[in-house]
């Protein structure tokens, strides 16, 4: 966890309008930042994070808006990758790196699943991958 405060006005913040989110999916979300031991605070309905946690929180924020937990990109036959072990920081971050790369992807539990047709690329990013 970092030193970030949100009341300190010269801390590098991120801020998001979630104005138009219900409250579940601010309750999602919330458990989600909990869960990767991400700190934030809100302003009204604006959620603040320090500057150096918003590519995974950009990925949180579209899992919690994905309806269906998938991308429409991946469609067809998948390839499966067993990460027993990774903590739920570990895959927004890995899933942020997916998201750069344009690599459609969804998780169920411990398990990621890709199209084929990026299996080995994405086998060549977890072989990158600093757990």
């Amino acid at each position: 966890m970092t030193d970030w405060d949100p009341r300190n006005p010269d801390a590098a913040t991120v801020r998001y309008d979630l104005s138009d989110w219900s409250l579940e999916e601010r309750v999602e979300l919330v458990a989600m930042l909990a869960e990767a031991d991400i700190r934030h605070d809100w302003d009204g309905t604006e959620l603040l994070v320090p500057t150096e946690s918003e590519s995974v929180v950009d990925v949180m924020l579209d899992d919690v808006e994905d309806d269906d937990g998938a991308p429409t990109s991946l469609i067809g036959e998948l390839e499966e990758f067993e990460l027993d072990g990774w903590t739920t920081a570990d895959r927004m971050e890995f899933a942020a790196v997916l998201v750069e790369r344009g690599i459609g992807h969804r998780w169920e539990d411990d398990l990621l699943l890709v199209g084929v047709d990026d299996a080995d690329a994405v086998e060549g990013l977890l072989d990158e991958f600093d757990l």
